[in-house]
């Protein structure tokens, strides 16, 4: 598996991090977790085609993990994508996506079906727990995370290598039990240490506690992601906090990371 981190930010602005999302490539195909704001720019920095993507999976409904979903897909059919997109996420997902088409944008298949005739083919499905769904080289799985909302953390399986993506959480035990033993672990990591509080309140985790989710889980490497401009020339500080708890690789996040499985 191929791993490329497309926004390693949040849902403040920031000039050097896009919004929350990054792809996984397995054999063949690309799957899209979270689709936050600039996630169409990294895509296409990072030299992958959006017309690629047939699935995309989103942790939760937040505007930094899902704003840009609509725009993604229209602008797939635009440059030529056959077949459909299936999306997946919490609960509220297929009422996200048809508010989106019906009331917000309902031009849009529209202008896809006059320049290409068959429109836009998107089947949304709503995940909790378990198989979520599975590829030829694939299968991905899913557990309930703590973030306030319905939110969901993702663990992609091929052959013996495994990939978990928290999405937006505080520590979780789910999140621990969902990446036992997986090769690689992408943890939201929002706040350095001394904002633990503002984290708390929140529903965010802070790099010790992050660490101690990698160790407990027995992980190999750990990717910090999600990281507010308050972490800003903090990360190699936020790095030396997780090792304190977790003795593998950890890695602070940059947009367009690429890490190999």
């Amino acid at each position: 598996m191929r791993v490329v981190i497309t926004g390693s930010g949040s849902s403040w602005a920031d000039a050097n991090r896009s919004s929350a999302s990054q792809v996984v490539e397995v054999g063949q195909e690309t799957l899209l977790f979270d689709c936050g704001p600039g996630t169409g720019m990294s895509l296409m920095k990072a030299g992958i085609n959006l017309t690629a993507i047939d699935r995309i999976f989103l942790t939760h409904l937040h505007m930094d993990h899902s704003l840009e979903t609509p725009s993604l897909v229209f602008e797939s059919y635009l440059m030529g994508k056959k077949g459909k997109f299936d999306l997946y996420g919490p609960t509220g997902t297929a009422n996200f996506w048809r508010l989106l088409i019906k009331q917000v944008y309902p031009y849009a298949p529209d202008i896809v079906r006059r320049i290409r005739k068959d429109g836009f083919r998107v089947t949304p499905h709503e995940a909790a727990r378990g198989l979520v769904c599975r590829g030829k080289k694939y299968r991905v799985f899913s557990a309930q995370t703590e973030h306030g909302i319905p939110c969901i953390a993702f663990r992609i399986e091929s052959g013996n290598d495994a990939v978990v993506i928290s999405g937006d959480t505080r520590p979780s035990q789910s999140v621990i039990r969902l990446a036992k033993g997986a090769d690689l672990l992408i943890h939201e990591c929002s706040f350095p240490d001394d904002m633990i509080e503002f984290a708390r309140i929140t529903h965010h985790s802070v790099p010790s506690e992050v660490g101690e989710v990698a160790n407990q889980a027995g992980v190999k490497k750990l990717v910090l992601t999600h990281l507010f401009p308050h972490c800003k020339g903090r990360e190699r500080e936020m790095v030396r906090s997780a090792k304190r708890k977790f003795s593998g690789d950890v890695i602070a996040g940059h947009d367009l990371l690429e890490i190999k499985v």
